[in-house]
């Protein structure tokens, strides 16, 4: 059933090669005006004539229903968050957005269960993020990067980007790179990960150094290797550290006397944790109002900023005048959507994992680069963008839906 099923789905030639550049253009585009969100709308447009065309033959396929349960497990919950919405039209603005992202993921599912597209997109991406280090290479050398983008004041390199998103948005697909380079160019993906971890560090943003080792230590897990390949991996971050400091001691010296400032002053506890965290602990605590006033379905969704004010309870919260998200995923949802969405959370996570250990040794194999940024980005103990942000939800989706799609073996795999 599942082999007619791919039959009737197969697209042609041009269509293919059309989608894997939408794909593709969801991290390569991000620098850009609209960064992700046109890529994404590309291919939004080609599910909704995939659904028009062949809805029958989707029914049948076993990974556009998984994503199917994913997106309602999400959507849903945004619906209900309508009930106590502090902004009605907010949330349907989000609804009306994130609707567009079932149909762009019906397109990826598909697109990405034959693992020629898959090995296509890897080799890519890997390509992208080269380019990336080598521009981010030649702002620090030049202090200004090929497109004219300057460092930071505080000697920040961000690369052909405006704020710090490089760093996240070239953890998320690093471990692809790695993987597919290791393959294919040996010694050159370390290369990539020591390149690409100098650059993160070099960003400045300490949560992303964080992310990076996560990535280490999973992947080693997966791996079980003896104590010389974790004392090597290990060892990397403290290496990437230190490159960073001798390669950019201004911002090393910016980072020290804040660190100092904090040790030196007479703050309280909480005080001290929130500065070092950069007064995250204000997000937190509000967003934790926000979840206690509606316990059950949230705020309403697209409101976490909107509502900022009304719900921070310190005189000296200086987001209520600079407002901004959570920095955590699970502080926003669930602040948004309440109980429900929080559940329905974490029903896709144990969804995820089931179908990750359900499916072959071979299936596990390609599924993992997709799995494991997953798993450290959902690390409930982090500090990264909330998930329903325009510019980084697309990323979020190309993962999930690669990881359902790999997880189903295609006709090449069975040649394979």
């Amino acid at each position: 059933m599942r082999d007619h099923a791919n039959t009737a789905l197969a697209m042609p030639r041009i269509l293919i090669n059309a989608c894997l550049l939408f794909a593709v253009m969801i991290i390569a585009w991000s620098p850009f005006s609209g960064g992700a969100r046109l890529p994404a709308l590309l291919l939004a447009i080609v599910g909704a004539g995939l659904l028009l065309a062949k809805l029958s033959a989707l029914r049948e396929q076993r990974a556009v229903r998984r994503w199917t349960v994913v997106f309602l497990l999400l959507w849903l919950p945004m619906w209900l968050s309508l009930l106590h919405a502090f902004d009605v039209k907010a949330t349907f603005a989000a609804i009306a957005w994130f609707s567009l992202m079932y149909l762009a993921g019906v397109t990826l599912v598909v697109l990405l269960q034959q693992a020629q597209v898959r090995q296509l997109l890897a080799r890519w991406l890997g390509w992208v993020i080269a380019l990336w280090i080598l521009d981010s290479a030649i702002q620090y050398l030049f202090g200004v990067d090929m497109l004219g983008m300057p460092k930071t004041s505080e000697g920040r390199i961000t690369g052909m980007f405006s704020d710090l998103h490089q760093g996240i948005l070239m953890l998320a697909v690093l471990p692809l790179v790695f993987y597919h380079w290791q393959t294919n160019y040996g010694w050159l993906a370390w290369a990539m990960l020591l390149g690409a971890g100098v650059v993160v560090v070099l960003s400045g943003a300490r949560g992303y150094l964080y992310i990076y080792m996560l990535l280490l230590l999973l992947g080693l897990w997966r791996r079980q290797p003896g104590w010389k390949a974790w004392l090597a991996v290990l060892a990397l971050p403290l290496l990437i550290a230190f490159l960073a400091s001798v390669l950019n001691p201004q911002l090393a010296k910016y980072k020290l006397h804040n660190t100092q400032a904090i040790a030196a002053s007479g703050q309280t506890v909480f005080e001290r944790v929130n500065h070092a965290l950069s007064y995250r602990l204000n997000l937190w605590e509000t967003g934790l109002h926000m979840w206690q006033a509606e316990p059950v379905t949230g705020i309403g969704s697209n409101n976490y900023k909107r509502a900022y004010a009304q719900y921070a309870s310190r005189a000296d919260d200086r987001f209520v005048a600079n407002r901004t998200h959570s920095h955590n995923i699970y502080v926003e949802w669930l602040a948004e959507t309440g109980l429900v969405g929080g559940l329905g959370l974490v029903c896709i996570i144990v969804l995820c994992v089931r179908w990750f250990r359900q499916a072959n040794v071979l299936s596990q194999h390609q599924a993992w680069p997709y799995a494991l940024p997953l798993m450290v980005i959902y690390f409930p103990i982090n500090t990264t963008q909330p998930m329903l942000v325009p510019w980084w939800f697309p990323v979020l989706l190309l993962l999930a839906c690669a990881l359902i799609a790999s997880l189903e073996r295609s006709q090449d795999d069975h040649a394979t």
